[in-house]
């Protein structure tokens, strides 16, 4: 049977299919849909017009020795789809937060842990599992089964691919695969497909050259003009948990 707690928050047009328990301290936006079996848990924050499950759970625990029952959030952005068996847990710390953002895609079996953060327009394949704090950019596809270990970060436009593991940065822009993953060169055919054409495709390919050589010089000259290749030196300089290799260093 459907269980929904009358102190949860609906928003007009909200589907609710068979076998869904909704908790208290719930929100739902606007048009919605809630797919048989879907479990909402205290400080699930789901946007409008999202479609969850069936049986996807958001707002489970953390799993996390760090957790010690504080209240924080589970928060799906607009237009989030969360397929079967999917799972997205809120954080560890109180009024902290996992996010996954606007229009992204988190199919089967995936999971994103405590304090995730997953931008907007990304695609989370089947069975890919996030630890806790990982970062991913906007737009990032992970292909199947792909692992990303706790703190690590995948940047915006990158394609980190099927059956994957990294326990360091991917870059944005590239194109990682492997157990242990390693960078291979941009991710030409995201990029293409998110309109990187032109003199910007070609800034790119030197801004990753200049990395691979360990160039820093010389991307530091193009980033002063160049967007793409200023938001890749800030991505290095800012790694916690250093940024994969290159297969080649020429």
């Amino acid at each position: 049977m459907t269980a929904v707690d009358p102190a949860a928050r609906l928003g007009r047009g909200v589907q609710i299919g068979p076998f869904v328990t909704i908790e208290a301290d719930v929100e739902v936006g606007d048009g919605s849909r809630l797919l048989p079996g879907t479990v909402l848990l205290a400080g699930s924050r789901v946007g409008s017009g999202c479609t969850l499950g069936p049986y996807a759970v958001v707002g489970a625990e953390p799993m996390d020795t760090g957790f010690h029952g504080e209240p924080s959030l589970a928060v799906l952005e607009d237009g989030v789809t969360l397929r079967d068996f999917a799972t997205v847990h809120r954080a560890t710390g109180e009024g902290r937060e996992t996010r996954v953002g606007r229009g992204t895609l988190v199919m089967s079996y995936a999971h994103v842990s405590h304090n995730a953060t997953v931008g907007e327009q990304c695609v989370i394949t089947t069975a890919v599992q996030l630890g806790g704090h990982v970062q991913v950019g906007h737009h990032a596809v992970l292909g199947s089964g792909a692992l990303v270990h706790q703190f690590a970060r995948v940047g915006a436009y990158a394609m980190f691919g099927a059956g994957s593991g990294t326990n360091q940065d991917v870059l944005p822009f590239s194109m990682a695969r492997g157990n242990p993953a390693r960078h291979y060169r941009l991710n030409a055919v995201g990029l293409k497909r998110n309109g990187f054409t032109g003199e910007r495709y070609r800034d790119l390919e030197r801004a990753l050259r200049f990395l691979r050589r360990r160039d820093h010089a010389a991307l530091a000259e193009l980033a002063v003009t160049n967007a793409d290749a200023r938001e890749l030196l800030e991505f290095v300089a800012s790694s916690r948990r250093g940024v994969l290799r290159f297969v080649t260093a020429g």
